[in-house]
């Protein structure tokens, strides 16, 4: 792939320094405190390990040698658990601004690998609500935790509004992390083991579902090349007891111009299933047919919407024409607690060689070549979201309960962790 951004218009960006907008000067006051904040991730780094799997770490996302969401997720977990495990805090809001800034550089390093961004969210997470349960317990029987249950039975007595609940908590104002807890880092690095663990077990979780949601002598309409699809179709095949298996067919678009497709495809022939691979421009024809189509998933954003590979918005509108349901499959490490206000921030370009090669270019020099790696899926072309949270018994979601999920894993606070000048 190209180290800049290719030649003539560009449509989406990704990272900040390709804007083709003009730079907005800062002042010199903003210019030192983003100096500052760029030095702070660093300044952690107080032993010898921590600083050489810092540079090791940061140098892979730069260079990307690591894709897939999962594999980023599985480090960034790593690396902070190391952080927070081998540096010494004063106490739970020094932990805070370490992981924050620390977090603001990964993703700042691979912007659009949201899944790094979505690690460090839940570990600000896990301190927080340590930190408060400890708090909590500690003033049970004085004065102050009587008049905050006060408050807060009058507060609940008020009925507030949705957008109230989302929002930070009347008494969030009042908590103060720098106080000397006993037992925090315990407790921390417990809640960070147990995450590490559901992150490892996410996709034997959603494969333990493929059953509910395939039934037999159904047609399934797939894109491209997903480990996540690949692996729940599988376990629909194989059942879990003998005798429990589906018989299905599965139709997968090739997804041009990198045909992903069709490796998935050779790789669920192999494990007896009977798969029909097809053209990206018959899946509209082939769609009435079609009982269900399963989309892979880069990224599942705060309003229900879906980041797929390029080329899953098409497949969208044809079930969407036809009425077919569409179903993603998601572990929540992709759950993104970030709006689609700007589509270019969460897209970048690839390399045009791969649509259109640069000999056959010279025959047609005016001609634009743009090669997006995403699509945008709004929430209303989608039906279900299967996930590995066991807090129900199919794991399925509607994208409209997609923001009790946010409350459930991010505090709110932290949903922005790079700040735009």
């Amino acid at each position: 792939d190209a180290v800049g951004p290719p030649r003539g218009r560009v449509l989406c960006c990704g990272l900040k320094r390709w804007k083709l907008t003009a730079p907005r000067k800062m002042s010199a006051a903003v210019a030192v405190d983003a100096h500052e904040e760029m030095r702070d991730a660093s300044s952690w780094m107080r032993t010898s390990s921590v600083q050489e799997a810092w540079e090791a770490f940061t140098e892979k996302l730069k260079r990307r040698q690591m894709r897939g969401s999962y594999q980023c997720a599985t480090e960034t977990l790593v690396f902070l658990q190391g952080l927070i495990g081998n540096t010494k805090f004063e106490h739970a809001q020094d932990m805070l601004d370490c992981v924050r800034a620390v977090g603001a550089e990964l993703v700042d390093a691979q912007p659009m690998e949201l899944a790094i961004g979505n690690m460090v969210r839940r570990v600000l997470f896990i301190i927080r609500e340590e930190y408060s349960n400890i708090i909590q317990a500690q003033e049970a029987d004085n004065e102050v935790s009587e008049v905050r249950e006060r408050h807060a039975s009058q507060v609940a007595a008020m009925q507030p509004s949705l957008v109230h609940r989302l929002s930070l908590s009347p008494t969030e104002e009042f908590v103060d992390y720098t106080r000397n807890v006993k037992g925090l880092l315990p407790n921390i690095m417990t809640q960070v083991n147990e995450l590490k663990d559901e992150l490892e077990t996410s996709h034997d979780t959603i494969m333990d579902q493929a059953a509910n949601h395939i039934s037999d002598q159904s047609l399934i309409l797939t894109f491209g090349s997903s480990r996540s699809v690949e692996k729940f179709f599988i376990a629909a095949a194989k059942g879990q007891t003998k005798g429990q298996g589906r018989k299905f067919q599965v139709i997968v678009a090739e997804s041009a111009p990198y045909y992903g497709g069709q490796e998935m495809a050779a790789r669920l022939a192999e494990k007896g299933i009977d798969v029909t691979v097809i053209a990206d421009a018959a899946a509209f024809a082939l769609m009435p047919r079609v009982d269900k189509v399963f989309l892979p998933t880069h990224a599942v954003m705060a309003n229900g919407g879906l980041i797929a590979p390029s080329g899953g918005h098409m497949l969208a509108l044809a079930a969407q024409e036809h009425s077919v349901p569409v179903v993603c499959i998601t572990g929540l490490f992709k759950l993104c607690p970030l709006y689609p206000h700007n589509l270019d921030a969460f897209n970048e370009l690839r390399s045009p060689d791969a649509v259109l090669d640069f000999k056959a270019h010279q025959a047609v020099p005016n001609a634009e070549v743009l090669n997006p790696a995403y699509d945008y899926i709004p929430p209303e072309m989608l039906d279900l979201y299967i996930t590995n949270n066991t807090t129900t018994t199919t794991g399925g979601h509607q994208p409209s309960y997609i923001y009790r999920l946010l409350a459930e894993y991010y505090h709110p606070a932290d949903h922005t962790l790079v700040e735009e000048f």
